[in-house]
């Protein structure tokens, strides 16, 4: 059901957008634009789409970190008149009119359609969004072996005088933490898991490639001195282990349930 919601563009005041819109599973969840497009189909938001493939279960969310749960991503997302420019009152009434969308909330939650019920129904897809058989993963369990490059990379990567680890630690590769990347302006780190497959890089799209995000003021900052080519190249051949082919299994619903209101909408919208 979360699913089917995630690709239901009757949750923007149009019916032209969903979640998929910024988040598109062939491009891991992420819309590969250095902003994402807004509601208003000639502007564009003032950050990129961060990939949703192991999105929960985070301290911060969104590039600042202002918030806390997955649901309050979902409410400040399907308000924001930047992005879906909606309510709950107005979702609630579309999805009331199909008796598709009642049946699966009662069977499902055990509850009327709300926003309670939305949150967490999308919630739990997001939760379902894991990724963890990439290269990598299938080294650490003795199953196969990295190449020369992705080994020295991964010397590299741990290293304590480089500090890629301390930041972009543990199985999902990030701390839980937000830094201050220049004077004033916070943003949470990062996962660095399928991070081949989601550029452009920084919370602005600031870096096009993986060798330019290693290189931007805030990486360069710690570094007791700059890396050179090879190492820059070992480090990239490192994180591209990192990618999960299976990502890709995960696809857009085939169909929507009739709405009498929506009667053209899309599966994941318009755009």
């Amino acid at each position: 059901m979360g699913k089917t919601l995630f690709f239901e563009p009757a949750l923007a005041i149009n019916g032209k957008r969903s979640c998929a819109s910024c988040h598109r599973p062939e491009k891991a969840f992420t819309d590969h634009r250095i902003t994402s497009r807004a509601l208003r189909f000639t502007a564009n938001l003032t950050h990129n789409a961060p990939t949703l493939l192991n999105a929960a279960g985070q301290r911060h969310y969104f590039h600042d970190g202002r918030a806390a749960t997955m649901g309050e991503v979902i409410g400040q997302v399907i308000t924001s008149p930047a992005e879906m420019g909606s309510s709950y009152a107005l979702i609630t009434d579309r999805l009331n009119q199909s008796e598709v969308y009642r049946r699966w909330f009662d069977q499902a939650l055990q509850a009327p359609i709300g926003e309670a019920s939305i949150n967490a129904a999308l919630t739990a897809y997001v939760e379902s969004l894991r990724s963890r058989n990439a290269p990598y993963d299938v080294a650490r369990r003795g199953a196969g072996r990295l190449p020369g490059p992705a080994l020295a990379g991964q010397r590299l990567f741990a290293r304590a005088q480089l500090g890629c680890a301390s930041c972009h630690s543990g199985p999902v590769f990030r701390d839980g933490q937000r830094h201050e990347i220049q004077p004033g302006e916070w943003v949470k780190t990062p996962t660095l898991r399928n991070v081949a497959l989601t550029p452009p890089y920084g919370s602005t799209g600031q870096a096009a490639t993986l060798a330019q995000a290693l290189n931007t003021p805030f990486h360069q900052r710690q570094l007791v001195r700059p890396l050179t080519e090879q190492q820059q190249e070992h480090l990239v051949a490192f994180l591209q282990t990192l990618t999960d082919t299976t990502s890709y299994e995960h696809r857009p619903p085939t169909s929507l349930p009739d709405l009498p209101s929506q009667p053209e909408r899309r599966v994941g919208g318009l755009y």
